[in-house]
């Protein structure tokens, strides 16, 4: 993985996607089956100075895409990728910046076999989840991620 490439990609998602701009989520690294981020507490905060439940839903799914996009992108495939399920589970109340992990067993070999199948819409599962800086988990989320069949 290329730290160009991974700060391209974080402009990618600040042009394209606003919200993470606001959020001010920062790609810090990421390899075939992990993804590593962070967030300021500030602008995700909600009435009661804890991160708000939907700023760290809207972060786990970004990071998730993100793990599986840019890895993508790093292999030459523009495939669409879009999120088809989702469990989360907010375990403690956080309050100070987010360290996002986002973790998936992808076997990129096999993967991208079946991405150049045409009958093929591959389904990957992704373990998210946000850290606080007693490197408590405070959310996770298990997601279901779908690999569009590619533009013709």
């Amino acid at each position: 993985m290329s730290h160009r490439a991974l700060a391209d990609f974080n402009e990618f998602l600040y042009q394209n996607i606003p919200l993470v701009r606001f959020m001010q989520l920062q790609l810090i690294s990421c390899n075939d089956n992990k993804l590593t981020a962070s967030a300021p507490a500030q602008p995700n905060l909600n009435d009661k100075q804890t991160i708000f439940g939907g700023s760290s839903a809207a972060l786990m799914t970004v990071c998730g895409w993100s793990l599986i996009k840019f890895n993508l992108e790093q292999r030459q495939l523009s495939n669409d990728v879009v999120i088809g399920k989702a469990n989360i589970r907010w375990r403690i109340p956080q309050s100070d910046d987010l360290l996002l992990t986002a973790e998936s067993a992808i076997n990129w070999p096999e993967l991208c076999k079946q991405v150049h199948q045409a009958d093929k819409q591959p389904r990957l599962k992704v373990l998210n989840h946000i850290s606080n800086k007693a490197q408590q988990i405070c959310s996770q989320m298990n997601a279901d991620f779908i690999i569009l069949k590619g533009r013709t």
